[in-house]
């Protein structure tokens, strides 16, 4: 399916940083109460390890301040981030999955349905990462957290929870933020291509490949049960120590 078949993808979405294939900006999204999240602040993106000069150069040049990396310690030593070092950025890395097996993650192995294990396997970062989560929001909610760029392998999974939980913030109903989660395949796709030049476009959509790789209720299950567990994303960010001052601070960063 064309992009002109889906004509509410803002061409600003999408950032062109050579050597990754899913940059976006999450800014443009209209809010509950009437406003929109500010762009240029917040992007999502694929890994960073395989950028080109150039492809540094158009994300330093576009804004970004702060990386955030949520990556494992192995990518970090094998795929190291060109941003390490670089006197434009400030460097984060927070290991949001953690280099060991989660606790109980066999329970998922029973789950037939992908997009609700995906899910659940969201939430199981979510309730042993805690500390994570609240390291990598006390960052965006620093006086100097914001323009940032957060990221990780993919760009579906631990940048897509980040990603959400934001929008939550920010007020953006709930059936945008699950659009925006599963939009990754719109570009990530791309690289699917290029790693099986004999997949016809034509014949295995990005709109296939979103089912198999981030079908959008996967993002909706985790919200769901975040709702029943902790009363939503702001309940589960209070209970890792999140203040309702930094909530409202990146809010208020995030929106116009």
């Amino acid at each position: 399916m064309s992009t002109e078949q889906h004509p509410e993808i803002d061409p600003r979405r999408a950032v062109p940083a050579e050597g990754a294939y899913n940059v976006r900006d999450i800014g443009g999204y209209e809010t509950r109460d009437g406003r929109t999240t500010r762009w240029g602040k917040y992007l999502r993106a694929d890994t960073l390890a395989n950028l080109t000069p150039a492809g540094v150069r158009t994300l330093v040049d576009y804004g970004v301040r702060n990386i955030i990396d949520l990556r494992r310690s192995n990518d970090l030593q094998f795929r190291p981030s060109p941003f390490v070092g670089n006197e434009a950025v400030t460097y984060y890395h927070q290991n949001m999955s953690g280099d060991v097996p989660l606790q109980n993650s066999h329970a998922l192995e029973g789950i037939e349905d992908s997009a609700e294990r995906r899910g659940r396997g969201y939430c199981h970062i979510l309730d042993q990462r805690k500390h994570i989560l609240h390291q990598i929001f006390s960052i965006l909610a620093g006086p100097d957290g914001l323009p940032v760029l957060v990221h990780c392998n993919a760009g579906k999974d631990r940048a897509g929870i980040a990603a959400a939980f934001v929008l939550d913030i920010c007020g953006v109903p709930r059936e945008t933020i699950i659009e925006d989660y599963g939009l990754t395949a719109r570009y990530l796709v791309r690289r699917y291509y290029a790693q099986n030049p004999d997949v016809s476009p034509d014949e295995y959509t990005w709109l296939d490949y979103q089912q198999d790789v981030c079908p959008p209720r996967s993002i909706g299950v985790t919200l769901d049960q975040l709702d029943k567990d902790y009363g939503g994303v702001e309940g589960y960010l209070r209970d890792t120590g999140i203040t309702d001052d930094q909530l409202a601070a990146i809010k208020e960063a995030m929106t116009e």
